[in-house]
C-alpha cells in the first residue's frame, strides 16, 4: 500500500527528534529529484525475506521507501533503521533513538545464493584464512581490497562481474557491507544517517 509521506508525520515521525524529523524530509525531498519515490509499509518490501530469523531488536527499521528509476526499469528500498545502543551489559543506554542509518535492498533476476562483502580490514583478514565461505582475490588484483565471502564460488563470481565489481569499488565511504541472500541484494552504510549515505546506496541499488 502506497503512503503518503507528508500525511505520516503525526503517526511515523513523532518518535524522531526535531533534527532527524527535518533530515529525514530533506532526503525525501533530495531523492525525489531523481527518482520516483513514496513511502510504504515495511511489510510491502522485501525485508521479510532478507532479514535473519534471529531477529536483532536492536536494528529495527523505521521507515521504507520504494525508489523506481525514472525509466521504470529498476526498483529498489530505501531504510531508515534505527539503531540501539547498550551498555558492556546488555542494557539499553537510553529509551531515544541512538543512531539512525540507512540501508537499502534490491531485488535480482537470478539466485546468487548468500555474498558477504565488506573492504578488507585487519580482523577480516585473520579471520579469512579460518572461513571457508572465503573466496580467494589473491590472484584477481582489480579486487583483492575487498572480503568476500560466498556460500557458492560460483554464484559468487557470477556475481561479482566486471561491472558489479566497479560499481561496489565506487563507493565512497568504507564503512559498508553488502550481503545478498538468494535473490536480495543489501548494502548498509554504518555510519549516521546523512543525505550523502542516502544517495550513495540509491545510486549504489539503481545501478548493481
Amino acid at each position: 500500500m502506497e503512503l503518503d509521506f507528508r500525511k505520516l508525520f503525526v503517526t511515523k515521525l513523532f518518535s524522531f527528534s526535531k533534527e532527524d524529523e527535518e533530515l529525514i524530509f530533506e532526503i525525501y525531498d533530495r531523492l525525489s529529484a531523481i527518482y520516483d519515490i513514496s513511502m510504504v509499509d515495511i511489510e510491502d518490501s522485501p525485508y521479510s525475506q532478507f532479514r535473519s530469523q534471529d531477529i536483532d531488536f536492536l536494528q529495527e527499521p523505521k521507515l521504507c521507501y520504494s525508489i523506481t528509476s525514472k525509466n521504470k526499469t529498476e526498483i529498489s528500498y530505501l531504510f531508515i533503521v534505527n539503531l540501539i545502543g547498550t551498555t558492556i551489559r546488555g542494557a539499553r543506554t537510553t529509551d531515544k533513538y541512538d543512531s539512525l542509518e540507512v540501508w537499502g535492498l534490491k531485488e535480482v533476476h537470478e539466485d546468487f545464493g548468500f555474498i558477504s562483502i565488506n573492504k578488507k580490514k585487519l580482523a577480516d583478514r585473520i579471520a579469512g584464512i579460518f572461513s571457508s565461505f572465503n573466496i580467494n582475490f589473491r590472484n584477481n588484483k582489480d579486487f583483492r581490497d575487498f572480503y568476500v565471502l560466498g556460500s557458492d564460488p560460483y554464484k559468487t563470481m557470477t556475481f561479482l562481474s566486471p561491472k558489479r565489481k566497479e560499481i561496489i569499488k565506487s563507493i565512497s565511504d568504507e564503512d559498508f557491507k553488502i550481503e545478498v541472500k538468494s535473490n536480495i541484494v543489501g548494502l548498509r552504510i554504518s555510519k549516521a544517517l546523512s543525505v550523502d549515505n542516502a544517495l550513495m546506496v540509491s545510486k549504489f541499488l539503481e545501478e548493481i
